[in-house]
């Protein structure tokens, strides 16, 4: 029997980690493991499965995200001391546990985020900004010691891959396994734009991420908008202290921005727009890209962003520079111009360039490293015993 123990804070499909771990719970389950799942937060449709076991781990009611890592690392520690020995297999997600996990997937890098010339918790002042660089700081150091504790280390992207060697871990160790799409759900259509408002003519593009820090780059997309001004931008993400429709409105561009708030149906607004913008300046993956390019949006966005090596040439643009709001206007409004049957063929390469991306063809490479795991160790038990 093949017994798999899974960490992970959440186990859900609108989470982005959490997802990634749901599809790989899913694919360890029809391949015949038995799992023990340790989490926070389990999705009802994974508790319900005979052969899965859900050991809730807490950290209700303490004051901070720093605080309740640490009290899961803990906990999770401290279960897996007492239990380990009954999985043939321990998957870990970065620092989430002090028991050395076997394979153990990087979805960031701390210690890269640290030093990026475009992290602003390094000039943030008071309280604040030393508790980010607190949390950056012991982040990098404790995920460190977890990515060299593994057997293996899967990295998202090319990029992270990068990153994980740049803090020494060894290149042999690690595989990059890209974040997955599920493209039925994600898929080409037509939606209406009448809950925007807007006119079926109208140029729309659409940007997803985090509205509370710089660092998805909202800021440089609005620049953008000012030049080109016949375009409208959807935005989805929390508004709860976001300054963005503050700024939008101080920069004369509040009637062509459209403030959704997070939302779970983000296919729907995808399939209603023509292009996705999304230049952040530091993101691993960006699961919005893979997203929109299966619902065949070709992509606007920036080499920092993991996701990127996978927007192809003719279904997207990939900046140097994520600051380049002069590039993005110029991208948009010669977009604008293009005639049907040339959008239709870079609609149609961005749908193709997602289907390699299909969750099932990314779970199955989670599964061969589980199978070189296990062969290694059934290696080592017989060198052991001759």
């Amino acid at each position: 029997m093949k017994t798999l123990c899974m960490i992970t804070h959440k186990l859900k499909k609108g989470d982005g980690q959490g997802r990634v771990n749901y599809e790989i719970l899913l694919a360890a389950y029809a391949a015949g493991y038995t799992i023990t799942l340790l989490a926070s937060e389990c999705t009802p449709e994974v508790q319900g499965l005979n052969g899965v076991t859900w050991v809730f781990i807490s950290v209700r009611g303490w004051p901070s995200q720093l605080l309740r890592n640490q009290i899961f690392a803990l906990r999770t520690w401290w279960w897996l001391k007492r239990h380990a020995h009954k999985y043939n297999l321990i998957h870990a997600n970065g620092f989430i546990t002090w028991y050395p996990a076997d394979v153990n997937s990087a979805h960031f890098v701390h210690g890269a985020w640290r030093h990026s010339p475009y992290n602003e918790t390094n000039t943030e002042k008071g309280f604040k900004g030393l508790y980010h660089r607190l949390f950056t700081w012991l982040n990098a150091k404790l995920e460190r010691r977890s990515y060299r504790q593994a057997r293996w280390v899967t990295a998202v992207s090319p990029k992270v891959a990068e990153e994980l060697m740049a803090i020494g871990v060894d290149s042999e160790r690690i595989m990059v396994i890209p974040n997955g799409v599920d493209i039925q759900e994600y898929c080409p259509g037509t939606s209406s734009r009448q809950v925007l408002g807007l006119k079926d003519k109208v140029p729309v593009a659409l940007f997803a991420g985090d509205l509370r820090s710089s660092r998805k780059n909202l800021d440089t997309v609005f620049h953008a908008l000012v030049m080109a001004k016949s375009w409208h931008l959807v935005v989805l993400g929390y508004l709860e202290q976001s300054p963005y429709p503050e700024l939008a409105k101080e920069m004369g561009i509040a009637d062509r921005v459209h403030f959704m708030g997070y939302r779970e149906d983000v296919p729907q607004f995808l399939r209603s727009v023509d292009l996705l913008v999304f230049p952040s300046r530091y993101d691993p993956w960006a699961m919005i890209v893979s997203e929109a390019l299966a619902c065949a949006v070709p992509v606007i966005t920036a080499k920092t962003v993991g996701a990127a090596f996978q927007v192809p040439v003719n279904g997207g643009w990939i900046l140097d520079n994520p600051d380049d709001f002069k590039s993005i206007a110029s991208i948009l409004e010669k977009y604008a111009q293009l005639n049907a049957d040339i959008k239709a063929e870079m609609a149609r390469v961005a749908r193709a360039s997602a289907i390699e991306f299909a969750w099932p063809c990314i779970t199955k490479k989670y599964l061969q490293i589980y199978d070189v795991c296990l062969q290694l160790k059934c290696d080592v038990i017989v060198n052991n015993r001759n």
